[in-house]
């Protein structure tokens, strides 16, 4: 990933050099062509001629970059994120038992104007709290022992309540998992960020709440309002979050998903087949 970042870092060097020599000269020979022509008619038909060619490079090399590194820099992007992040959060809620942190959460959503539900059944699965309110969705459920195979599958009950049964199209989702032990490989989900549509008009993150750590896990190294959303309700915390709340301390799969990116080539991530987690 880093000598990927690098490349493309000089190749979007020489791409905004052109875009500006070419900018620049162009406005300057819009002005001066008059005299150009003037003193040298065949001079100034080959300057055309030389900014015509200039266009048409600038515009091959933007069709280059972004044809290589579109695609994926984006997914980079989300790495970097969930590596660079912290290693996870602590609520400032004192609640003892799941059902009080959800009474709680409960509350805070209601005061806040969300439509809240109860108890809501969706194909195969019921989440404990579901609250709308316009373009913000948040999703709880509560698992004794959470693992990677119950995010994945209360994240698609998510998306399935939200695009089919609700036909939303845009917005900010949190689906929060109220746990006494998170697994490693629930934990390693914990950041990931799921994007719906081909702009990204609907974003939907993840929550996981350890009631006996008091650990939140979740990505918060940009400030987006399911950040927001997870600090205000599940951390019951302002944005900036407090440095008390953050435990700087990375995890073991965030040194795992840097080693395993740095292996792979453009074309690796660049393929169908390819997913960070």
């Amino acid at each position: 990933m880093t000598e990927i970042r690098k490349k493309q870092k000089t190749l979007y060097k020489i791409m905004k050099s052109l875009i500006i020599f070419t900018a620049s000269f162009l406005i300057i020979f819009i002005g001066a062509q008059p005299y150009v022509k003037a003193y040298n008619e065949a001079l100034s038909l080959g300057i055309n001629y030389f900014c015509d060619i200039s266009v048409v490079i600038c515009l091959i090399v933007i069709f280059f970059y972004y044809s290589k590194y579109g695609k994926c820099d984006y997914i980079l992007s989300c790495a970097e994120d969930e590596i660079n992040d912290a290693g996870y959060y602590l609520t400032s809620r004192d609640e003892s038992s799941g059902i009080s942190y959800i009474d709680q959460i409960t509350q805070d959503l209601q005061d806040c104007g969300f439509s809240v539900n109860t108890n809501v059944e969706c194909t195969d699965f019921t989440f404990d709290v579901r609250g709308f309110k316009r373009s913000e969705y948040f999703y709880i459920a509560s698992i004794d022992s959470l693992d990677a195979n119950d995010i994945t599958a209360y994240l698609d009950e998510a998306i399935n309540d939200i695009t089919v049964k609700s036909l939303k199209r845009k917005g900010d989702a949190v689906v929060c998992f109220i746990t006494d032990k998170a697994e490693e490989n629930a934990v390693a989900l914990g950041k990931m960020i799921t994007p719906i549509g081909r702009k990204n008009q609907l974003k939907i993150a993840l929550a996981i709440l350890e009631k006996d750590t008091g650990r939140v896990y979740f990505n918060g190294y940009k400030d987006t309002k399911c950040k927001k959303m997870i600090a205000n309700y599940v951390m019951n915390c302002n944005i900036p979050i407090k440095d008390r709340y953050i435990v700087t301390d990375k995890l073991p799969y965030q040194y795992e998903l840097k080693n395993r990116l740095d292996k792979l080539t453009l074309k690796e991530i660049k393929s169908d087949n390819f997913y960070i987690h």
